[in-house]
């Protein structure tokens, strides 16, 4: 059976936004992975985060299906200027709307939120152990 995926979902696997790799030892940087490859994907997403508590930057690398890049696309350019409390309440729900991902496709949204919140975590961990 073929998965129909929308205009959305589309737009970001075909035109990825952000993709790549910022420098995960800066103390301004935090990283987040979520799932495994045996399970049908791994996301890796990451946020340099600003004096002011801004997210300044994005980038995310994954490995998986269309749905899964397009949940590290979207969510990777939806967070870049948020605070990172905004960023924090960003759903799987809520990325799973934006896209419009089939029920199929409903663990690629979850990889993704995980994958935020680590990444947040992972940058308040350094700025507790750097105070």
């Amino acid at each position: 059976m073929r998965m129909v995926y929308s205009e959305a979902l589309m737009d970001h696997f075909q035109q990825p936004r952000h993709v790549g790799r910022l420098d995960g030892d800066a103390v301004s940087v935090g990283t987040g992975m979520a799932g495994a490859v045996d399970t049908g994907g791994v996301l890796r997403i990451q946020i340099r985060v600003g004096p002011d508590g801004l997210i300044t930057d994005t980038r995310f690398k994954a490995y998986g299906p269309p749905a899964l890049i397009a949940s590290g696309s979207w969510l990777a350019d939806t967070v870049r200027g948020l605070e990172l409390s905004a960023a924090e309440t960003i759903s799987h729900q809520v990325i799973a709307e934006a896209l419009g991902l089939p029920p199929e496709r409903l663990h690629c949204a979850l990889l993704a939120e995980d994958a935020i919140r680590a990444a947040i975590n992972e940058y308040k961990e350094k700025q507790r152990a750097y105070a």
